[in-house]
Order: C-alpha cells, then structure tokens, then sequence
C-alpha cells in the first residue's frame, strides 16, 4: 500500500472534507430526534400516565361547592310557577308555624296568629291579607314583604294562607277594627248617617291623624260632615273592593253643620276631591274650586288652655270673591276680633279664624295664602274669655 505525503495546505482541505461530513451527519441526526423520535416518546408517556391514573384515582363524586347567595335576593324566572309553601316556609313559618297553627320558633312579645282558626287581623279577603303581607301591622312584630317578595310572590302565598283556614271562616269576616298607630290613616266607603235627619254619604272620606283626630268628609263635595276624637274606624263590610261600609269610632266633638262650605254672592260652588297624601305625621286632602286649589291638614289644639283642634286651608289660585262658611251647626254670631281671630260662636262652640276677611257668618277667602279654623267645641265662657276671647260679659 502506498501512503501519500501532503503539504500544509492539502492537509487543510482534508480536514475541512472531514468536518464537512461530521457536521451533515449531525444535522440529520438531530432532525429525526425533533420531529420524529420526540412527539413519539412524549405520547407514549402520556398514554402511560393516564393509564396509571385511570387505576389510582377514583372518580371525584363530591358535590359541587355551594353559590354564595348573601349577596342577592334569589327571584323565580318570569315564568317558573311560584310555590305559596315555598314563600310561606321561607318567610311566615318561624312565627306562625309549620302548619300555621301560630306556633312558630320564633320568641315574640304575644302569640302569633294561627292561620288554622280563620285569625285574620283585618278581614279574610285576598285583599286584605295582601295588604297586611306587603305594608304589615303597625305595633305588632308583623312585617311588611315590599321589596322583599315581589307580586308573584306575594299572590302565591297570600293564596296559601288563605287556604289553610277553614271554609266556614272565609264568608264576611267580624268588623275589623283600625288603630292609629304613628302614621294617619285614611279610608274611604260609606259613611252613616249623623242623625235621623242626615243620610249616608256613600263616597265618604275617613282621615285619622296620629293625635287620635278624625275628620268625616263627604267626598263628592268635599264637605266635612263631623270630627271625632278618639279611636278611628271600624269595617263591617270586607267584600267587593276589600271593604266598603266604614263606622266611624270615637267622641263626636264638633258638628260643623249643614250649610255648603264654599259659595260666591249667595250661590253655592262646589269642590272636587283631587286627592289625597301621607307624609309623615301629616295627613293631607286635595280639592279644587273654580279658579282655585287647597291643601287641606288638621291636628288636635290648644288655644289658653282650651282643647280643641285646628284646620289649615292652604290656597293657590286666582279666584275672587270666593267664601266659606264658618263651620258651626248652630247660627253663627259674630263676636268681634282678638289675638289676630275674627271669632264666631254657634251654640257652646266657638270658631277662630284668621287668614281671611270676615263677612258676617263667612270668611272670604284670600287668593294666595293659609286660611287657619280654630275651634273650641263645647266650651265654658269664663274659660273662654280668660283665654282672650271677646265674649260679651253675661247681663247682672
């Protein structure tokens, strides 16, 4: 064999022939452990751990986790049905039972009511039971639901309610009685007749301030029929639109007589109820004159020691020559002006009145202002004239 002898620079080229060659077979070495040898390996150590796991690990059976539901009311879907149990056991049962026997869990200050025996606190209508579900009872633990349950809601449990009472109880319930408690009251229904020579008002209008005052309206002229003091309103009558005849309660104490209230030159000009209002302590009626609106309030008073009680007359418009009658069941005299009154007396009653101009038996009433009646029913002259009241001093 021969061997060959190369010079520097072909030794260089050889060595380069070789690395040349090296380096091809590196690249093709790496190529097919990348794309080929890799993706094989990494399934097969993959198959091989969920095989392994598949036969360690049972199947996770707990229960999800349960939502967090503190922070929202949950409401049915507009169309689910809505179960009255549902609502009832949700919201009624820890006071009035389970079954509605009034024996809850819940400690109260008195028993609670039993469903059971047809107890329903003011009538067993739909209506009525609404009523004492949305707005409750004033003085009582009973709640009202107004935006807690809404109108489905409130239907469906009103219904159940009403079914666990027996059928006997579910005719007209006894007369149910209203107390004034710290916000007024107003009703409307038929009012009695005052007397053998009056007639019902048939639209008649109840207004109970919390002071234990009730005026009696006749609502199609807006004409106080009486005040009373005392407790408020009793119904007989729970059917059609929840109640209708109403019987006032407490002590007539003034009757302001028969006479329209409002006229101009002689001729009576009626008022047209517009409406009513609450707020807060304050009860308040609406009415319109021709050319004129009032606001209405009353409250119980005290003028030199004297009880009696106070209207005020608010008045916005622009009608003239419009009068009202001073408020006195007996002929009114007028006694003269004292302390800012013009001062009338019918009978023992006597009528203060400032805001407007007195004209004989009526006050003229101002375009802009507040008309204020004081009235002191049934009250003792000495008393009266101690108290600034011009009476004449009786005869000697």
């Amino acid at each position: 064999m021969g061997v060959w002898l190369l010079g520097g620079d072909d030794a260089i080229l050889l060595a380069m022939a070789q690395g040349h060659d090296m380096t091809v077979k590196s690249i093709i070495t790496n190529v097919f452990c990348v794309v080929i040898l890799a993706p094989v390996l990494a399934a097969l150590i993959a198959w091989a751990a969920w095989a392994m796991a598949s036969f360690e690990s049972p199947p996770d059976t707990s229960p999800p986790a349960a939502a967090n539901t503190t922070s929202s009311v949950i409401r049915p879907a507009p169309h689910t049905p809505v179960s009255g149990r549902t609502v009832y056991m949700a919201n009624c049962a820890r006071c009035h039972g389970v079954d509605g026997d009034g024996q809850g869990t819940e400690q109260l200050d008195r028993p609670a009511r039993s469903f059971l025996a047809g107890g329903f606190s003011f009538g067993n209508t739909k209506q009525a039971i609404r009523r004492v579900v949305q707005h409750g009872i004033a003085g009582t633990p009973m709640p009202g639901y107004v935006g807690i349950l809404d109108a489905r809601q409130v239907n469906a449990v009103v219904d159940y309610v009403q079914r666990l009472a027996p059928e006997d109880t579910l005719g007209p319930s006894p007369a149910a009685t209203y107390q004034v408690q710290d916000r007024p009251i107003i009703l409307r229904g038929t009012l009695p007749p005052r007397g053998v020579w009056d007639q019902e008002a048939p639209r008649g209008l109840l207004v109970g301030g919390i002071d234990g005052l009730t005026l009696a309206y006749d609502g199609d002229h807006v004409q106080l029929r009486s005040v009373r003091q005392g407790d408020f309103a009793r119904r007989t009558d729970w059917q059609d639109r929840g109640g209708t005849a109403l019987e006032p309660l407490g002590r007539i104490i003034h009757y302001p007589g028969a006479m329209p209230p409002f006229h101009r030159s002689g001729e009576t000009v009626h008022a047209a109820l517009q409406g009513t209002m609450i707020d807060g302590d304050t009860a308040t009626i609406r009415y319109a004159l021709p050319g004129m609106r009032i606001q209405e309030t009353a409250a119980t008073a005290t003028f030199g020691g004297i009880p009696g009680y106070r209207r005020w007359l608010t008045v916005e418009g622009a009608a003239e020559d419009l009068s009202m009658t001073v408020p006195l069941a007996l002929p009114a005299r007028w006694l003269g002006s004292a302390d800012s009154y013009d001062w009338w007396i019918g009978g023992d009653d006597i009528v203060g009145i400032r805001g407007g101009v007195a004209e004989d038996i009526s006050v003229r009433l101002p375009q802009a202002g507040t008309v204020e009646i004081l009235v002191l029913p049934a009250v003792d002259h000495q008393a009266a004239r101690q108290a600034g009241v011009p009476l004449e001093q009786p005869a000697t």
